[in-house]
């Protein structure tokens, strides 16, 4: 999801592009008087708009309207879903590609980003937080048959490490990649994992629920290392926007008090939540 590393260059000269960015997602219905230039995100005070990368299973995935009031779920959606039902809010969901998303949100299209963000010192210069809700970690999984071959990172010298494009994973792999490592970074999880089942790459090193929650859908998966690298997530929004940033904030603050968070942690991961 310790999901992503942001491109301030590329982001500076795509959020330029507001018209463009304003038809992010899939409502292509938004525009630019959807939203508010002071705050940033839907002028709708009836709704909550979030921006997300899906399919980011377990965080983000793909479900019908008649699971689901938003149409998706996942332990991210199911929990701002719940932040925006404590609000009396609708939430509207806009898939938006990661490398793209803040600028998105920059731009108007969405009110936060809700999508398995790793808080860095780097972004919190560039936008603000709510507070962490979640511990991240990278992994390295392979597959089963190269299981005892590549137990760590360092086994990977020399071989084809798969990464998602813009992550903090690849940031990571990037800069502690063994000798001789061919880093590819690839577009989303999905693709990674086809990948690796191909054979095109050796592992795939990326957010550790996310690795994890694939090995429970796959036996052909393992993984053979945990990475502790002390990232958060957080749920991001436009510099300055306190009405929205507060609504997140009291919204977790509620879900943590009430027993939701746990729940949703139980169901996804199979376990409580660390610090419960």
């Amino acid at each position: 999801m310790s999901r992503r590393t942001l491109r301030f260059t590329a982001i500076a000269a795509v959020a330029a592009l507001g018209l463009v960015l304003g038809a992010c997602g899939d409502d292509d219905d938004s525009s630019s008087s959807d939203t508010t230039e002071a705050g940033g995100g839907s002028s709708d005070a009836a709704k909550l708009v979030i921006c997300s990368d899906i399919p980011y299973a377990p965080m983000e995935m793909e479900a019908t309207e008649e699971e689901t009031p938003s149409g998706y779920t996942g332990f991210d959606i199911d929990l701002v879903q719940a932040i925006a039902d404590g609000a009396d809010r609708t939430l509207e969901v806009k898939v938006t590609p990661f490398d793209g998303i803040f600028a998105a949100m920059d731009a108007g299209s969405c009110d936060a980003v809700v999508s398995s963000v790793s808080i860095t010192d780097e972004r919190k210069a560039n936008m603000d937080f709510s507070a962490p809700y979640f511990d991240a970690e990278q992994s390295v999984m392979v597959t089963k048959a190269n299981e005892s071959t590549y137990k760590t990172l360092a086994d990977l010298a020399g071989k084809n490490i798969g990464v998602q494009s813009g992550t903090t994973g690849e940031e990571y792999v990037n800069a502690n990649k063994p000798d001789g490592a061919n880093v590819q970074a690839l577009p989303g999880a999905a693709d990674l994992f086809a990948a690796l089942e191909a054979g095109t790459i050796d592992a795939v090193v990326q957010d550790y629920p996310i690795n994890a929650y694939r090995t429970t859908q796959d036996e052909n998966f393992v993984i053979t290392e945990k990475i502790q690298t002390d990232e958060q997530y957080g749920m991001a929004v436009k510099k300055g926007n306190t009405e929205i940033l507060d609504l997140l904030d009291k919204g977790l603050e509620t879900a943590k008090s009430d027993g939701k968070y746990d729940e949703l942690y139980e169901k996804y991961f199979g376990e409580k939540p660390p610090t419960s």
